[in-house]
This record gives structure tokens, sequence and C-alpha cells, in this order.
């Protein structure tokens, strides 16, 4: 998996790239006389991520598969998370779905006479809402007669939307999915307006208990608390206070084990960040000014990925050898 670009994209992956939590959000979004063709107990996730790099941040995928009416197909399930609607959403999510139909076809022995249904699912949360067409053909600059005169000539497609930016507390807490799933997409929903989880906190405290109870409890705690840290800009401490205050005693333990964690991870992260700086300070000094592309790459570098690069500035002749490109 791809490392998370923002709160958000950390949030979602961490909860439905596991098949469980996949499939109560596919079971409540999708058509009931489709979810109920799916055979869930096929459903497994694919590796790989089919977003534009330069899209990371406002989008996160995953991909699944699955017997769908007793036939191979993929569930494509795509997080939009930006404070604006895309109107060419239906056009991009075409784009997706054509790249993973070519990785598929990357992986057959013999040419395939058929392609896999691919069933493309948008989860949208925004300031505003999704205002923008779900169908490829609403996209279209072309006359509404003249579409229909082209019927099949012209390519037809309308994503699955699930859009959380509006729907109540009560719809989110009626859905037909585990703890886990319904408090991720309420910190989703709520999480761009600052403050917003921490006043909701009280309504959705049972929940939280959920989540603190079940096998993983501890884990999924932790991304909770992480999330509502991030989002929220409060101090760790402060926030254990809080929620201990509106959730109760009965998730102490998995709170002062998520804080500790959430502390190690700050600890481990303010080094990484020294040990980025330094290595940027070492690429200027060798190499002079860096491009944009190599700055924002070192930013993101994992701990094997700058210790690797840094041995090898002294005895590189070019930046491309550093970073391992020649």
């Amino acid at each position: 998996m791809s490392k998370p670009n923002t709160p958000h994209d950390a949030l979602f992956k961490f909860a439905f790239s596991q098949v469980e939590e996949a499939a109560g959000e596919l079971r409540h979004v999708l058509p009931a006389a489709l979810s109920s063709r799916i055979d869930f107990a096929t459903l497994t996730a694919v590796p790989g991520s089919f977003v534009d790099e330069a899209l990371r941040e406002r989008h996160s995928d995953l991909l699944f598969s699955a017997e769908l009416a007793g036939r191979p197909a993929l569930l494509y399930l795509l997080f939009e998370h930006q404070s604006t609607v895309v109107a060419l959403m239906p056009f991009r999510v075409l784009s997706y779905m054509v790249r993973i139909w070519d990785k598929w076809l990357s992986t057959q022995k013999d040419p395939p006479q058929s392609l896999p249904l691919i069933v493309p699912i948008v989860v949208h949360h925004s300031d505003t809402g999704w205002t923008a067409a779900v169908a490829l053909e609403d996209i279209l600059d072309v006359e509404s007669e003249v579409l229909a005169a082209l019927g099949p000539h012209v390519p037809r497609l309308q994503f699955v939307l699930d859009d959380v930016s509006q729907q109540s507390d009560e719809a989110l807490h009626s859905r037909a999915m585990t703890a886990l799933g319904r408090a991720v997409l309420w910190c989703l929903r709520d999480g761009r307006t600052p403050g917003e989880i921490l006043r909701k906190l009280e309504r959705w405290a049972e929940v939280v208990r959920e989540v603190a109870r079940a096998p993983n409890g501890v884990a999924a705690l932790s991304a909770l608390f992480r999330y509502i840290s991030e989002v929220s800009d409060i101090r760790t401490e402060e926030l254990q206070e809080t929620i201990l205050a509106e959730v109760g005693e009965e998730v102490r333990d998995a709170m002062t084990t998520a804080a500790d964690r959430l502390r190690e991870e700050g600890r481990r992260e303010g080094r990484l960040e020294g040990e980025r700086a330094m290595l940027l300070r070492m690429l200027t000094a060798r190499f002079g000014q860096l491009p944009p592309t190599v700055t924002a790459r070192i930013g993101i570098a994992t701990v094997d990925e700058v210790e690797a690069w840094a041995e090898r500035v002294l005895v590189a002749k070019t930046l491309a050898e550093v970073l391992g490109d020649a």
C-alpha cells in the first residue's frame, strides 16, 4: 500500500482495506439487486493504485475482486476527499477503469476473449456535498437529441456515489456496518470543520465503545485517535482527556495504548523529518539547488530510503545515482 498523503486518506485505507469493512460499505451503497448477486465470501483485496500521482492528495483508491453472479468481477472503491467537486469525475473514473483492465490484461497468460466487470464506487465528503454529474454522458458537450441519436456509439458509464457529506448522524448510525466503518464515515464527514468531531463525540460515544471492544479495538481506536488529533489540531493529552470524559472509563486502557502509540509515532516522525532535512542539506551542498520533484520525493521518503540515499551522497557522481535512478 502506498504511503497515505492526508489524514483522510490514511483513515480511509486503514478501515476499508480490511475486507470486512469494505464489505459493509459495498453492501450499503450498491443497489440491492446487485449486492445480492455478489458472493462476499470471495471478496479479496487486489494490491495496487490507479490514481494519477498528481491527484494522490485528493483521491485514494482500493480494488477488490469477488464473484458476481458466478463470474469474476472487480469492485473499485474510489475515495474522493477534497473540498471542491470534480466536474469531470465520470471521465476520471473511466480512465482509472481502463488502467485496471490494462493491468489485468498484463497478468493473463493467454489472450482473453472478454474483460472482467468493474463496478466503480465513489465515496465522497466535502463542504458542499456532491453537486456534479455521476454519468459520463452527462458531461459530453452534445445536445440530448444528438446524444440519443448516437445511441450505442457513445460510451455509457455511471458510477455509484456514496456522498456522506450531508448525511445525518442517525443515517450513519443506522448503517449495517461494523462500528469502525460507521465511526470512520462520521469522522470523515466532520473532519473538515475544526472541532466538529469533538462536539459530536457524545453522540458517537457508544459507537466508539463498540470500536474499542472489537478484537482489533486498540489498533482501530489508535487510527481514529490519530485522525482526530491531526484534523482537530489538539494536543494528545487534551484529546485523551476529552475522549475519556465523553466516552467513559471503559475505553481507558485502549485509549492509553492509543495515546502512547501516537506519541511514539510523533517522536519517530520527528526524527525522520530531521533526517530528511539533513539529507536535503547534504544533497544541496553536493549538487546545488535541487529540482522541486526531488525535494517532494524526499519529503515523503521512508526511513530506509533516507538512510540508503544518505550513504550514497559522498560516493555518487550524480543526483540520479543517489536516488537510484541511474
